[in-house]
């Protein structure tokens, strides 16, 4: 049997939250102020996941998507109207088995789910290459403003499904990639996913230049 955990969940209309994504929020709502006090006082662990538009029915105002990201709060500032801003570590996926409670903030019994072993090592290791090329010519604008997040990148160059999390939780930004990504376990996959997405943004990238039009390009 599947070990489940309970964790306190913010489900947050289009937003999808990927592992080794490093994600700021403002928690402002009572419910949400009381779950990060409770957080803070214990695990720092909660969970961020997308509304299941498909799902949604009167008695059923909050439904998460079937899949969620679990993370660690490491930032915090309380503000002096009691409302904070924080910076949530997404640390590892999870399916979602239901919800567990919605008073007073709403929580998840989830059960963790692990990567598939990487089977094709020499098409992982071109498609990592891809994904540090890519990366770094879009943030190439940035200068060093670009450099923490290519520094972390380069970091799991060795780790083909963190190096897709971590370059898709912070360069793309269309939900139905990111939640197609949070739903994939094969790390080979993934990281192709991502290459092919960076590419994509990469090309788009140079036809704007190009073409002198503006676009609203930056880090997630």
């Amino acid at each position: 049997m599947i070990p489940t955990v309970v964790v306190p969940v913010m489900t947050l209309g289009n937003c999808v939250f990927l592992p080794q994504q490093l994600m700021p929020l403002r928690i402002f709502e009572p419910r949400y102020r009381k779950m990060l006090k409770e957080a803070l006082a214990g695990s720092r662990m909660l969970a961020i996941s997308q509304l299941d538009e498909d799902s949604l029915t009167p008695e059923n105002d909050e439904p998460p998507c079937p899949f969620t990201c679990v993370g660690r709060i490491v930032g915090h500032v309380e503000l002096d109207d009691g409302t904070s801003h924080i910076i949530l570590e997404g640390l590892r996926r999870a399916k979602v088995i239901k919800v567990k409670r919605k008073t007073p903030y709403p929580q998840l019994e989830i059960a963790p789910v692990v990567d598939e072993v990487s089977k094709d090592l020499l098409g992982s290791s071109r498609d990592i290459a891809r994904v540090l090329a890519f990366a770094e010519n879009i943030v190439s604008e940035l200068g060093e403003e670009a450099s923490p997040l290519m520094q972390r990148l380069r970091g799991l160059a060795n780790q083909p499904g963190a190096l897709a999390d971590a370059a898709a939780g912070h360069l793309v930004a269309d939900a139905a990639t990111r939640r197609t990504l949070l739903e994939c376990l094969s790390q080979d996959q993934r990281i192709k996913a991502v290459a092919d997405e960076l590419a994509r943004l990469d090309a788009q990238r140079k036809l704007d230049e190009q073409g002198g039009g503006e676009d609203t390009r930056g880090l997630n």
